[in-house]
C-alpha cells in the first residue's frame, strides 16, 4: 500500500509541476495563445501589456476590469489590457462588453494561459513589459498606477 502511495504521489507532482510554467519577473513570459478573440479584436502593438486573468463567477473580476479601464485612461503611455478566460463569447459578452474600451481585448478559451502562467486565483494579472519581460504581477485589485511608474524605472 505504502508503495501504490508514493507512486501516486510521485506520478502527480511530475504533473503538477509540469502544468505551470513558473512567471519570474524581470524573465521573459510565455506566448499567450488564443482560441479566438471578442468580436475578432486582437491587441494593438503597445509598450506594456497587462494581462488579466477573468472568471465570469467571481464579481472581483468585473471591478478589477473597471479599475483597470480608469487606469488605463489616466496613463500617459499606452498599456493594452488583455483579459483572459477559459469561457466563450456567450458567456462573458455580456459581462464584459460594456467595460471595454480602445486598448482592452478579450482572449476567449484560454485555458492554456491559465496553465502556462501558474493561475491559481481570479482576479491576477501579469504587466509585461516591452521586450516581453515579467514586470509585476499579483491580485489584479492591488495594481495601481504606482506599481506602473515602479516597474518601469
Amino acid at each position: 500500500m505504502k508503495k501504490v502511495l508514493l507512486i501516486l504521489l510521485f506520478s502527480t507532482g511530475i504533473v503538477c509541476t509540469g502544468a505551470a510554467q513558473n512567471i519570474v519577473l524581470g524573465e521573459r513570459v510565455p506566448e499567450l495563445k488564443a482560441a479566438s478573440w471578442l468580436d475578432d479584436r486582437q491587441p494593438a502593438p503597445a509598450p506594456m501589456t497587462y494581462i488579466e486573468f477573468f472568471h465570469s463567477s467571481n464579481p472581483s473580476c468585473i471591478t478589477s476590469i473597471k479599475r483597470l479601464k480608469a487606469l488605463v485612461s489616466s496613463m500617459d503611455q499606452p498599456i493594452n489590457i488583455v483579459v483572459v478566460t477559459k469561457e466563450d463569447a456567450e458567456k462573458v459578452a455580456s459581462l464584459v462588453k460594456p467595460l471595454l474600451g480602445e486598448r482592452i481585448y478579450v482572449a476567449l478559451h484560454a485555458d492554456r494561459g491559465f496553465e502556462i502562467f501558474g493561475v491559481a486565483y481570479v482576479p491576477s494579472g501579469v504587466l509585461i513589459g516591452p521586450k516581453n519581460r515579467a514586470l509585476w504581477m499579483g491580485n489584479s485589485l492591488q495594481f495601481n498606477k504606482r506599481i506602473i511608474e515602479q516597474s518601469i524605472q
